[in-house]
């Protein structure tokens, strides 16, 4: 049963709603921008509110705890559904199914839709607008809610039966069993609708933990319930059912009081707020204003409900369990859907719809482009591992209990084949956002008309097709290719109102995605194949089938994982590092710097400085407005706009100028997008209203996003990957672009705002101007500046990536002296560069050195500062070196508060003497030249003979004339010689990289070579070893011998001659069934009659043995007392497992009888062997475990030989 967690059908939290914001149109603006700002009428205080806590941590703390609320919710989600399966078998599971759907389906009619669609950004606005804070509106929508809903829960209960047989239609799952469950299950209307109501509620006023962790309690509850239902005696009568009986009650009402549990959850959470629940008649004139929007959400859930009841009714009629298979194995796409696709677009969506309410078309097309590969690479391997492995992931999690092998083979093969759906679904999902966001409310009917429209046509045509036991694969395959053409439909209309989506852009990464995942499952077939995998199913059955899923999903997703990093795909490198830094938190120490930066070196294709750079300096053009950020709070501005170059002053004031930090500020909300499955088709998050009117609140200024990795940045063009520290207002990070698939350093200036002097010289815009001189310059010790986007108050520098490690990481690591010198050498020369062009690099703080893998000191992170100049500069070439020399930073930290920094940028600050100087390097490492120790500390004095960046240079040139290859510093070769082994990264030179990659080749090889050799021997030593020859060993072919064994060997004389065989003729055969009634009593006499085609069978069980009975039998009394060789069994009922037991007598009971031979029927003839010394005349024929017939749990015997010793 799906979870509704949230408002809506999709289950999404709502962007607040920004008022009387004009639609951009392309038409250029007034420069006086911004328009005089309206001043709202005076209103009256409402009642006293809680007041919110939306400082940062507080908002990280509730984000946290709904993403832990939401991976407890899958996980218990996911576990009651295996339970389900386990406890009640495929034929039960399909009618309680069935009725548990009716309750979701008509909640979403009725209300579900329309609240996500209308009421909550109504419900937003009158909280703001009304002088009571909104407390009418609220009390009048509970009461008309409740009003709808339990009429709808009335009527429902009282047409239960015309319901369950509208689902069912003249199909094999138990029609009155469903309308049984159904009238206890049809009450949670009325809970479901008060659950997003009140989540809903809670959510607008920023309240958002309850409305998460409230669904895990109904999947405890349930949890509980299926439990109770498995240890209570006795079974669920089926012929007829009774309402009365104690399993039906408790699984009916125990799953209803869960929903209950779930909704009555919210309830203490809303008396906190003080929000009013008595009830006020009337309906608020604002929600009548978007009737013709409600309208068109009701005709789209219309519509798909009418597809979910045609594909249950294919199902129904195809067999008892196909219904529930069906829905088990939707339930299981939604798992990595939600764990990963959800958790990885949740930070694109919100965005996506504000640029597409806004009619920023580039924007929303960067973000579908962001999107779409995101989705193709999170979900494609798993959408291969899945159906490549699909029948094995169904034998490991539903093989167990009453489900049954079969069922779980055919839910696995079911999986294989509808796995591709999360594809399409995806796009849809992204689609609908983008035009419900546009306010084409009508737009998505279409789409939903495509999809129902090919799954219609498709599950019909299914059972013509396949057989009846492959309906359900054939109707899982119907879904994905309706939601193909619901994905094709929505493109083609995105094209026609977007133009030109340029998913070509995203071609290399989706091409080496899918290939990547085949080179996966490549390696995944052939290796389970060597090794006999296979086996372990068979021996140890679902336990087997779990260590075979699981070895599997190591093999592939590792190799598609290793590929996908290989390629440094962007999206793959920052997954890298949000889980390095996540470890390392939850270790309790500090995120290493290098967590995504020692393996993500440049891609393919990369410019270098000598390579013209496909960036315009002035490509913008000027729309007088600014991207709404994707997170409220603090952070950097960027924006698309280069206003602010030609004018600051103006760029300040689009901002709505930064407020008086003593005057009173609004509360801030922070509202997450939440993205939780409720098992409905999501219709999307609403836009903002537009309608303005005196009430309008003033606009807030503009907040950057919070700068973390994953986080999209200047209109999405980069998305963040690491973080490299920062100082004096700026922060480093390492990101890719989206556009050119390449990594970039980027300098965020004034990131965190706090710049409000008058000084334009020293502002922000000042240091961006100042920057982009540099971009001219050409030098290995400069990372070539590639671009410089503007905000409302600073900015970022786009730089050319610099692969290798950072000034710390190499510090730590004791360089060599002359390796050092080089690498400050090329740091000279750039600076050297700078200085003849009129500027300087700022070289003042670690964290802006990184060494190359060409083992030169680079500026990664360039960003000119008022103060720089060329002193300043020398200075940081001699602390630069320093560095290097000592692992200790001798530059005082400008942007250090609270006294002396203990570390600067990860480095110990150098101890200084009473001149301000650190100590010399040569006392530090006695090895160091002297040369080497005297530009160091001479440079950093700036005021003993080197004043330039050219004499710095000059005299490391002569100092590290000598080139030897143990010269080289450690970052770039390794440990110096005779040195310890380093502890950190480090760099290797490309010849001990192309060693260091054969080494890896030959190890991989040589690693599957093993692996193939010791599949080969463990098969050859389970053939000596193993039960299947009981032939002596010097007898065995072990395949060493050069001449063939001989076939036959002539008896001995003395030996004594087999037993001739006779056929006993059977007088007589009754059912034997001592826990019920005898099933076809009439029929017995037909397994005896010599005659194959007549047929005794069992009555159709919805669970198998042992659940309803422990087996059945047919008791037949031969001619004679005769020793037993074999007993001969014609079945068209293959799995049918049959003991053969010899009894005292015709009455005997089953404790009485011994069992002398048992074997699993085949198709056909089945001959099993009987071991017994004795004799006997009467023979129980006990059925243990029933076959599949129709899809539903029945054997059947055509005849029945008995062959003894004559």
């Amino acid at each position: 049963m799906p979870d509704a967690t949230g408002p809506g059908p999709a289950g999404y939290a709502y962007p607040e709603p920004r008022y009387a914001e004009p639609r951009f149109t392309g038409e250029p603006r007034d420069r006086s921008w911004p328009p005089a700002q309206r001043v709202a009428p005076a209103r009256v205080e409402p009642p006293p509110q809680p007041v919110d806590d939306d400082s940062e941590e507080s908002v990280l703390a509730s984000t946290g705890s709904m993403a832990i609320a939401t991976l407890i919710s899958r996980i218990t989600g996911f576990f009651r559904i295996l339970l389900m399966a386990a406890v009640l078998g495929g034929g039960l599971a399909s009618a309680f199914n069935v009725a548990n759907t009716l309750p979701n389906m008509i909640s979403e009619l009725v209300l579900g839709s329309v609240l996500s669609a209308i009421v909550v950004p109504v419900l937003v606005r009158a909280e703001r607008e009304d002088d009571d804070g909104g407390t009418a509106f609220v009390r009048r929508l509970l009461t008309v809610s409740i009003t709808i809903l339990g009429l709808a829960t009335l009527a429902s209960v009282a047409g239960a039966p015309l319901l369950t047989r509208l689902m069912l239609g003249d199909g094999k799952v138990n029609e009155s069993l469903s309308t049984a469950f159904a009238y206890f299950l049809l009450p949670q209307i009325l809970f479901y609708g008060l659950a997003a109501l009140f989540t809903a509620i809670l959510n607008t006023r920023s309240v958002f933990k309850p409305g998460a962790w409230a669904p895990v309690t109904n999947n405890i509850v349930a949890i509980a319930v299926l439990v109770l239902y498995f240890v209570m005696p006795g079974e669920i009568s089926l012929d007829p059912v009774q309402m009365g009986s104690p399993k039906l009650i408790v699984l009916g009402v125990g799953t209803t009081l869960g929903v209950v549990t779930q909704a009555l959850v919210l309830v203490p959470a809303l008396r906190r707020q003080q929000i009013s629940l008595r009830p006020l008649w009337g309906i608020d004139a604002r929600l009548k204003r978007f009737g013709g929007m409600g309208l068109a959400i009701v005709l789209y859930v219309l519509i798909s409900q009418v597809g979910l009841v045609v594909t249950t009714n294919v199902a129904s009629q195809a067999d008892a369990s196909s219904p529930a298979i069906y829905s088990f194995v939707w339930m299981l796409l939604q798992v990595p859907y939600g764990v990963l696709g959800v958790t990885l677009l949740t930070a694109i969506m919100p965005k996506l719809s504000r640029d597409a309410a806004a009619d920023d078309t580039p924007a929303v097309v960067d973000g579908l482009t962001s999107a779409t590969k995101l989705t193709m690479v999170a979900l494609v391997p798993i959408i291969v591992f899945m159906t490549l492995a699909g029948p094995t992931i169904g034998e490991a999690l539903f093989a167990y209990g009453n489900f049954g092998a079969d069922d779980a083979h055919r839910l696995g093969l079911t999986l294989s084949w509808s796995a591709f759906t999360l594809i399409p679904y995806a796009f849809v999902l992204l689609h609908l956002r983008v035009f419900y966001a546009r306010e084409q409310a009508w737009t998505p009917t279409f789409i939903i008309i495509g999809i129902t429209a090919v799954k219609i046509v498709l599950s019909l045509l299914a059972p013509m097709l396949v057989p009846a036991n492959q309906v359900v694969v054939a109707l899982g395959t119907a879904n994905g290719l309706g939601f193909v053409a619901g994905a094709l439909v929505g493109g083609m209309l995105l094209k026609r109102s977007l133009g030109d989506l340029h998913l070509a852009n995203v071609g290399r990464t989706v091409g080496i995605v899918i290939g990547s995942s085949l080179a996966g499952g490549v390696v995944m077939l052939v290796l389970d194949a060597v090794l006999q995998l296979h086996s372990l199913t068979t021996s140890f059955g679902g336990l087997g089938a779990v260590a075979r899923v699981v070895v599997d999903a190591v093999l592939m997703l590792g190799v598609t994982f290793l590929v996908l990093r290989k390629f440094k795909v962007p999206e793959v490198v920052a997954v890298t590092v949000a889980v390095g830094r996540l470890v390392a938190k939850l270790r309790g120490r500090p995120a290493p710097e290098s967590a995504g930066t020692e393996a993500a070196g440049q891609p393919a294709g990369a410019p270098t400085g000598r390579n013209p750079v496909p960036y315009a300096e002035a490509r913008r053009v000027d729309t007088g407005r600014f991207d709404r950020p994707t997170y409220p709070g603090r952070g950097a501005i960027v924006s698309d706009s280069d206003a602010a170059a030609a004018n600051p002053t103006g760029a300040q004031q689009a901002s709505n100028t930064r407020p008086d930090p003593d005057a009173p500020r609004a509360p801030r909300r922070h509202v997450p997008d939440l993205m939780v499955d409720t098992g409905v088709l999501p219709l999307g998050a609403m836009p903002p209203m537009r309608a303005s009117g005196p009430g309008d609140a003033p606009r807030r200024p503009v907040r950057g996003p919070r700068l973390i990795p994953g986080a999209a940045v200047a209109g999405g063009r980069y998305r963040l990957l690491a973080h490299h520290g920062g100082a004096n207002g700026l922060q480093f990070w390492q990101a890719v672009d989206t556009k050119l698939d390449r990594e970039v350093a980027l300098t965020f200036v004034d990131a965190d705002q706090q710049f409000t002097g008058p000084d334009r010289a020293e502002g922000p815009q000042a240091v961006l101007s100042r920057t982009l001189r540099l971009g001219r310059i050409n030098s290995n010790g400069l990372a070539r500046v590639l671009d410089v986007v503007r905000g409302s108050s600073g900015g970022i520098v786009v730089a050319e990536w610099t692969p290798g490690s950072s000034l710390r990481e190499v510090a730590a690591t004791s360089p060599s002296p002359l390796g050092s010198a080089r690498a400050v050498r090329a740091l000279a020369a750039a600076a050297e560069s700078a200085h003849r062009a009129g500027t300087a690099l700022s070289i003042d703080h670690p964290d802006r050195i990184r060494i190359s893998s060409d083992g030169a000191a680079v500026l990664a992170f360039p960003a000119s500062l008022a103060d720089a100049d060329q002193s300043t500069d020398v200075r940081g070439l001699g602390a630069t070196l320093y560095a290097l020399l000592t692992d200790e930073w001798p530059l005082e930290d400008k942007s250090a508060v609270d006294g002396p920094p203990v570390t600067v940028g990860g480095m110990k600050q150098a101890l200084l003497d009473p001149k301000g100087l650190p100590t010399e390097p040569r006392k530090v490492r006695p090895e160091i030249p002297f040369e080497i120790s005297a530009v160091a500390m001479r440079s950093i004095q700036g005021d003993s003979g080197i004043r330039t960046a050219a004499t710095v240079q000059h005299v490391l040139d002569q100092a590290s004339v000598v080139d030897q290859k143990t010269d080289l510093m450690h970052a770039a070769t390794g440990a110096p010689a005779g040195g310890p082994a380093p502890e950190g990264p480090t760099e290797r030179t490309p010849g001990d990289q192309a060693k260091r990659k054969r080494m890896i080749i030959s190890l991989s090889v040589l690693g599957v070579a093993v692996l193939i050799v010791l599949g080969f021997v463990v098969q050859q030593l389970t053939g000596i070893f193993g039960a299947n020859d009981s032939s002596p060993l010097p007898d065995q072919n072990i395949g060493l011998t050069t001449s063939p064994a001989p076939t036959s060997v002539a008896p001995s004389p003395t030996a004594p001659a087999p037993p001739s065989k006779v056929v006993i003729p059977a007088l007589s055969a009754s059912v034997f069934s001592p826990q019920g009634t005898p099933d076809d009593a009439s029929g017995a006499k037909l397994a005896i009659d010599g005659n194959p085609s007549t047929t005794w069978s069992t009555d159709q069980y919805y669970q198998p043995f042992p659940a309803l009975k422990n087996g059945i039998g047919l008791m037949v009394t031969l001619k004679q007392p005769t020793k037993l060789i074999s007993v001969g069994v014609e079945s068209p009922s293959p799995g049918t497992r049959v003991e053969i037991r010899s009894a005292p007598s015709a009455d005997a009971t089953l404790d009485q009888t011994q069992v002398i031979g048992s074997q699993v029927l085949g198709n056909g003839h089945t001959e099993i062997p009987v071991q017994s010394d004795q004799t006997t005349r009467y023979v129980l024929v006990w059925i243990t475990a029933l076959g599949k017939a129709d899809g539903q749990n029945q054997s059947k015997i055509g005849d029945l030989t008995f062959t003894g010793a004559a």
